[in-house]
Protein backbone atom coordinates (compact mmCIF):
# COMPACT_ATOMS: atom_id res chain seq x y z
CA UNK A 1 0.00 0.00 0.00
CA UNK A 2 1.24 3.28 -1.21
CA UNK A 3 2.58 4.70 2.36
CA UNK A 4 0.67 8.53 1.58
CA UNK A 5 -2.54 6.09 1.06
CA UNK A 6 -2.01 4.80 4.38
CA UNK A 7 -1.29 7.80 5.79
CA UNK A 8 -4.41 9.09 4.99
CA UNK A 9 -6.17 6.47 5.94
CA UNK A 10 -4.89 6.45 9.66
CA UNK A 11 -5.64 10.12 9.83
CA UNK A 12 -9.71 9.40 9.16
CA UNK A 13 -9.33 6.64 11.55
CA UNK A 14 -8.39 8.66 14.27
CA UNK A 15 -10.86 11.18 13.12
CA UNK A 16 -13.41 9.17 13.26
CA UNK A 17 -12.39 7.44 16.28
CA UNK A 18 -12.26 11.04 18.06
CA UNK A 19 -16.07 11.73 16.50
CA UNK A 20 -17.08 8.83 17.67
CA UNK A 21 -15.88 9.41 21.24
CA UNK A 22 -16.85 12.56 21.82
CA UNK A 23 -20.55 12.29 20.11
CA UNK A 24 -20.98 8.92 22.14
CA UNK A 25 -19.91 10.51 25.66
CA UNK A 26 -22.15 13.84 24.60
CA UNK A 27 -24.95 12.21 23.66
CA UNK A 28 -25.64 8.54 25.16
CA UNK A 29 -26.98 8.29 28.83
CA UNK A 30 -28.58 5.29 29.30
CA UNK A 31 -25.81 2.09 28.25
CA UNK A 32 -28.03 -0.52 30.18
CA UNK A 33 -30.01 -0.43 26.32
CA UNK A 34 -28.80 -2.43 23.48
CA UNK A 35 -30.75 0.26 21.66
CA UNK A 36 -30.46 4.33 21.06
CA UNK A 37 -33.73 6.02 22.08
CA UNK A 38 -34.81 8.92 19.78
CA UNK A 39 -33.26 11.46 21.71
CA UNK A 40 -29.77 10.12 21.48
CA UNK A 41 -30.31 9.11 17.69
CA UNK A 42 -30.83 12.68 17.46
CA UNK A 43 -28.12 13.72 19.09
CA UNK A 44 -25.51 11.73 17.87
CA UNK A 45 -26.56 12.71 13.97
CA UNK A 46 -26.38 16.74 15.42
CA UNK A 47 -23.55 15.87 17.19
CA UNK A 48 -21.79 14.23 13.49
CA UNK A 49 -22.68 16.76 11.45
CA UNK A 50 -21.61 19.57 13.67
CA UNK A 51 -18.16 17.58 13.94
CA UNK A 52 -17.83 17.05 10.14
CA UNK A 53 -18.77 20.64 9.26
CA UNK A 54 -16.13 21.49 11.49
CA UNK A 55 -14.00 19.80 10.06
CA UNK A 56 -14.70 20.37 6.43
CA UNK A 57 -14.14 24.32 7.31
CA UNK A 58 -11.27 23.79 9.19
CA UNK A 59 -9.71 21.84 6.55
CA UNK A 60 -10.58 24.41 3.87
CA UNK A 61 -8.36 27.40 5.84
CA UNK A 62 -5.83 24.86 6.01
CA UNK A 63 -5.80 24.43 1.90
CA UNK A 64 -5.95 28.14 1.93
CA UNK A 65 -3.23 29.09 4.35
CA UNK A 66 -1.05 26.07 3.00
CA UNK A 67 -1.66 28.05 -0.79
CA UNK A 68 -0.64 30.83 0.76
CA UNK A 69 2.79 29.44 2.54
CA UNK A 70 3.53 27.96 -0.86
CA UNK A 71 3.35 30.96 -3.05
CA UNK A 72 5.64 32.73 -1.10
CA UNK A 73 8.03 30.34 -0.97
CA UNK A 74 7.80 29.82 -3.95
CA UNK A 75 8.27 33.79 -4.79
CA UNK A 76 11.36 33.78 -2.46
CA UNK A 77 13.04 31.33 -4.24
CA UNK A 78 12.76 33.39 -7.57
CA UNK A 79 13.98 36.30 -5.66
CA UNK A 80 16.90 34.52 -4.10
CA UNK A 81 17.26 32.86 -8.04
CA UNK A 82 17.01 36.50 -9.22
CA UNK A 83 19.60 37.68 -6.83
CA UNK A 84 22.21 35.10 -7.79
CA UNK A 85 21.90 35.46 -11.54
CA UNK A 86 22.59 39.39 -10.97
CA UNK A 87 25.22 38.52 -8.51
CA UNK A 88 26.56 36.34 -10.97
CA UNK A 89 26.82 38.88 -13.80
CA UNK A 90 28.39 41.26 -11.63
CA UNK A 91 31.27 38.67 -10.94
CA UNK A 92 31.52 37.79 -14.77
CA UNK A 93 31.68 41.57 -15.56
Amino acid sequence: MDPGALRNFKDFLQLYNKMTEMCFQRCVNNVNSSRLDQDEIECIEDCSAKFIKCNNKLMQHFMEAQTEIVNKRIADVERQQEQQNQLEQTVSN
